[in-house]
């Protein structure tokens, strides 16, 4: 097989056993970056194994998984990686795990332990057990952290007894209920090579690196279980508005817009393109180039603390905000006020568009020369979709687009708050 040696763009294949594979070459970079990604994380509550047997799966669980799975026979994986020169880590969100390394040398050593570490489990009952206790002290300590706080509040009220609003660490109910047993289960099920994903950047040949990867794979012994997952059936919201005593010099407001499930089975590009629409329409509206932000900034209702974001994922698609101050009822009524206002604002905003586009497309090709952006990216794990990819959806988007997408966010839903308060 030969490829293009001088090509940027991701050089995707699959090993016989499923393993898919992002080879991403950037000639002249002294840095290694290689991600092995699991399609398992904190939203993940329930499997269906071999068509028969159903597992409940804890919250946390993905979150214990990943510290487990660097728990090894002869000691911490990490050291092993220390030993051959590199930095490792891995973080845990709604729909992935992931495990990833730095290094600039000793490449193939540390792509070969990384491969076979996370794929080759050991779990013992002594070594959940102390997981635990460390899990509940980590807990403990942002617990009290206001930010953590508030966006875990305001995600209580928008889906209430969701999976997302589960603590990702889980509770100490919820450890209590993971064991050696479960975590086995559950690494057959989500972390058999067809479920996982691996991405490589830097500068390498690739044809050595294809035929050292499938050799590395084959090597490894791989699960064949079928697992099926069921579709979280969300609650309805009941509350739309709470405050909290938090002890803080200053209140903090959290507002939160919830928008209909009905993006959960398109496909990822086209969750991709929602995605950065949804940025751009947002950036349209509240950004703190507008008008209206800098007339409510002047007036002091909002600071350089205002901030918002859009989430989709799954079966979730929400708006949130947050703002700082004494003033949260100036803050909801500025809000709604330019909530209703959005739609024939963003048709009129034909000059900001352009200018926020060819910025976003900035910021996307910048991020091109990070080996840490283009290794991590959650959208080329799940969906396949690179940042090569995003540059070019994004220089396609016309004003209509995110008039049509400004529409999805801003027409309909009733806004939710939640303040914490001195």
């Amino acid at each position: 097989m030969e490829t293009n040696d001088h090509e940027e763009q991701p050089f995707v294949f699959q090993t016989k056993e499923g393993l898919t594979v992002n080879l991403i070459k950037k000639p002249g970079y002294h840095q290694f970056l290689a991600a092995l990604t699991a399609r398992f994380g904190s939203l993940t509550t329930a499997m269906t194994v071999n068509g028969e047997q159903q597992v409940a799966i804890p919250a946390g669980t993905a979150h214990f998984l990943e510290h487990k799975i660097f728990d090894k026979k002869d000691g911490d994986a990490l050291i092993r990686f220390t030993e051959l020169g590199a930095d490792a880590n891995a973080f845990t969100g709604p729909n992935q795990t992931t495990y990833y390394f730095t290094a600039t040398s000793q490449i193939l050593e540390n792509l070969a332990w990384l491969m076979s570490f996370v794929q080759d489990p050991y779990f013992t009952k002594e070594k959940v057990v102390r997981e635990r206790g460390i899990i509940e002290e980590e807990i403990k300590l942002y617990q009290d952290d206001p930010a953590w706080q508030l966006y875990q509040g305001i995600i209580g009220l928008l889906y209430p007894k969701s999976a997302l609003s589960q603590d990702i660490a889980g509770t100490k109910d919820s450890l209590q209920e993971i064991t050696p047993d479960l975590l086995y289960q559950i690494h057959a099920g989500f972390y058999q090579p067809q479920n996982l994903v691996l991405t490589v950047v830097g500068d390498f040949d690739i044809n050595e690196l294809i035929a050292f990867i499938k050799e590395q794979q084959e090597q490894i012994s791989s699960q064949t279980e079928t697992v099926l997952v069921a579709k979280e059936d969300l609650a309805k919201q009941v509350t739309f508005a709470a405050q909290k005593e938090q002890g803080l010099s200053l209140e903090k407001g959290a507002y939160g817009l919830r928008l209909p499930s009905r993006l959960e089975d398109i496909s990822g590009i086209e969750r991709v393109k929602e995605i950065l629409l949804g940025e751009l329409a947002l950036d349209l509206v509240f950004g703190d180039q507008t008008g209206w932000f800098q007339d409510a900034y002047e007036k002091g209702i909002f600071g350089d603390d205002f901030d918002y974001e859009y989430s989709n994922f799954g079966p979730y698609q929400y708006l949130t905000f947050f703002a700082d101050g004494e003033n949260q009822d100036q803050v909801q009524e500025y809000l709604l006020k330019r909530l209703a206002e959005a739609p024939a604002s963003l048709a009129e905003s034909q000059t900001d568009f352009t200018r926020l586009q060819k910025a976003l497309a900035g910021q996307t090709l910048a991020s091109q020369n990070r080996p840490d952006r283009l290794g991590l990216d959650e959208d080329l794990a799940l969906y396949g979709v690179s940042l090569f990819d995003k540059m070019n959806i994004i220089t396609r988007f016309c004003l209509d687009d995110v008039v049509q997408c400004g529409k999805r966010l801003f027409e309909g839903g009733r806004l939710t708050r939640l303040v914490l308060e001195k």
